[in-house]
C-alpha cells in the first residue's frame, strides 16, 4: 500500500506542479469557455464516440440517473456538464439528483439498500469499501473492455486508487487535500496575524481566543469540528497520534485515550465560548455553502477541501481566501493522506454501457473539463490536466499551490470497512451528546467504542 500511495503522490505532485506554474485568469471567474470542440484530448474514441456506435447500435432513448453532493454552485456546474453530455448523446437522458454531503450519503445508502440506486454515483474513498463489500458497485473493467470507458490516459496509480480487493470500482475525477481557510480581510480588520502553514492545535485555540476578544464576542473562532464526520478533522488527529480510523482487517484503529483527548479539546473550546454552542451547531448543520457560519461572518476559521477555495472566495466582497494545513501536533506524525473524488456505476444499473459513456465524457472530454477544471481536484487524465491549465482563476491556482505544498506530507490510509457509515453515525451521536451536556467525554467515549466494536464485528 505504501508503494501505491507513493506512486499516486508522485502523480498528483506532477499534475499540480504543472497546473501551479500555469498562467491563471484573474478575478473570481469560476466558469470556462462555453465553446469546445468535443475532442477528448486523449484518443479519438474518448471524444467522438457516437451514441449509436457506443451503445451497440441502438438509438432508443435511454434514461440514466446521476447523483452527486455539493452546494448550489457545484449543482449549476454539474448540470451544465450533463447538458453538454446530452447534446453529444441525444438518445441518453440524465436524471439529476444531488444534495449536501451528509444528506447525499444518507440517501444513497437508503437507495442502495432498497434496490433503487442511481446508475452513476459520486463515490469517495471513505465509503467505497463499504459499498464494494456489499456488491453494490460494478466492475468497471467490463465497460473498459467493451469500449465505453477509456482509461488509456490514466496512470496506473490513479486506477489503483479506485481499486478495492482487486476490482476497479471507481474512476477519479480529481485529487485534492483538505485544510483550514481564513479571509485575509477579516483577520486584517481584527488585527490578527495570519496562521502559519504549519500551525498547531494550540494556535487554533489561541487565534480563536483573539477572534472572540477582538470582535467583541460577535464572532467565534471556528465551528465545532469535534463531532460530525470522522474525517478529515478527527482522522488527521488520529493519524498524528500514530493511529488511523481502522486497521487493515477492519477493526477500530484508534485508542480510547486519543478519542478522549480530541473531544476534551473541543469541550474546552465550547466551554470558553470559542466555538458555537450545541444549538447553533445543530442549526447550521448541513446548510448550503452560502449560508454557513464562515460565509455569513460568524466564524473566522473554517475547514474545507482545497478545491473549494474559489467557491468561498466568490462569496466575499473583499479579501482573499487562503489555506493552511490541518492543525498539527508538536512532535506528532503527519496526518495527510491522499484524497479524491470519484465516479462509480452501481451494480443495479440497467444501462451500464450508457452510464460508462457518461463517465467517459465527464473525465475525458474537453467540453466537460473546460467547465470542471479543478472543481474536485486536479484531473486524473493527464492530457486533461494539461488542458485546464490556462483556464484557472487565481483562487484555483492558489488551491493547486496548496495541494503541491502538502502532497509530500501524505502517506497511505486504510479504506473504511463495511459498517463505516454506522460507525460515523455513532461518532456524531456521542459528540452531540457531549455538546448538549447529556454525556461526559468519558461516557461518550466508552459508548462510542462499544457501539463501533459491535458494528464492526457484525
Amino acid at each position: 500500500m505504501k508503494t501505491r500511495a507513493k506512486a499516486f503522490a508522485m502523480l498528483v505532485l506532477s499534475i499540480v506542479f504543472a497546473l501551479g506554474v500555469a498562467a491563471c485568469g484573474g478575478g473570481k471567474n469560476s466558469g470556462g469557455s462555453t465553446g469546445g470542440s468535443g475532442d477528448s484530448g486523449g484518443s479519438a474514441q474518448t471524444g467522438s464516440n457516437s451514441g449509436g456506435q457506443s451503445s451497440g447500435g441502438s438509438q432508443e432513448t435511454v434514461e440514466i440517473r446521476f447523483t452527486w453532493w455539493g452546494d448550489t454552485a457545484r449543482n449549476d456546474l454539474y448540470n451544465a456538464i450533463v447538458d453538454r453530455f446530452e447534446e453529444e448523446y441525444p438518445h441518453i437522458k440524465v436524471k439529476r439528483e444531488f444534495g449536501g454531503w451528509a444528506d447525499y450519503w444518507d440517501r444513497l445508502a437508503t437507495q442502495s439498500a432498497g434496490g433503487n440506486a442511481p446508475d452513476v454515483v459520486s463515490m469517495h474513498q471513505f465509503y467505497v469499501a463499504d459499498y464494494a463489500a456489499r456488491g453494490a458497485l460494478l466492475d468497471l473493467r467490463t465497460v473498459i473492455d467493451s469500449g465505453e470507458l477509456d482509461v488509456s490516459l490514466f496512470p496506473q496509480s490513479t486506477l489503483d486508487s479506485g481499486t478495492v480487493n482487486g476490482t476497479l470500482v471507481m474512476i477519479p475525477k480529481g485529487v485534492t487535500m483538505p485544510g483550514w481557510v481564513y479571509n485575509t480581510a477579516t483577520l486584517d480588520k481584527l488585527g490578527i496575524a495570519y496562521p502559519d502553514i504549519n500551525w498547531t492545535y494550540d494556535d487554533l485555540i489561541n487565534i480563536s481566543r483573539q477572534v472572540v476578544e477582538k470582535s467583541g464576542g460577535t464572532m467565534w473562532g471556528t465551528p465545532d469540528m469535534g463531532g460530525g464526520q470522522l474525517q478529515p478533522n478527527f482522522r488527521y488527529f488520529v493519524r498524528q497520534n500514530g493511529e488511523d480510523l481502522y486497521t487493515e482487517d477492519g477493526k477500530l484503529g484508534f485508542s480510547r485515550d486519543t478519542l478522549v483527548k480530541w473531544w476534551s479539546m473541543w469541550k474546552q473550546m465550547r466551554d470558553e465560548k470559542l466555538i458555537p454552542d450545541a444549538a447553533t451547531t445543530a442549526e447550521y448543520d448541513g446548510v448550503p455553502l452560502e449560508q454557513n457560519l464562515f460565509v455569513t461572518g460568524k466564524v473566522a476559521l473554517f475547514q474545507i477541501p482545497a478545491n473549494q477555495i474559489y467557491l468561498y472566495e466568490q462569496q466575499f466582497q473583499e479579501g482573499e481566501i487562503h489555506m493552511v494545513r490541518m492543525p498539527t501536533l508538536p512532535d506528532g506524525q503527519n496526518g495527510e493522506y491522499l484524497e479524491g473524488a470519484y465516479l462509480s456505476i452501481t451494480a443495479q444499473s440497467k444501462h451500464p454501457k450508457e452510464a460508462a459513456l457518461f463517465i467517459n465524457f465527464f473525465v475525458n472530454n474537453q467540453r466537460s473539463l473546460e467547465l470542471f477544471k479543478v472543481e474536485q481536484g486536479s484531473p486524473a487524465n493527464t492530457e486533461m490536466a494539461e488542458f485546464v491549465k490556462p483556464l484557472l482563476a487565481a483562487p484555483q491556482a492558489r488551491a493547486v499551490d496548496f495541494i503541491q505544498t502538502v502532497i509530500p506530507y501524505a502517506s497511505s490510509a486504510v479504506y473504511a470497512p463495511a459498517g463505516a457509515t454506522e460507525v460515523e453515525a455513532a461518532f456524531k451521536d456521542n459528540a452531540t451528546a457531549i455538546a448538549f451536556g447529556q454525556k461526559t467525554v468519558e461516557q461518550a467515549a466508552d459508548d462510542f467504542i462499544a457501539a463501533a466494536n459491535r458494528i464492526l464485528q457484525q
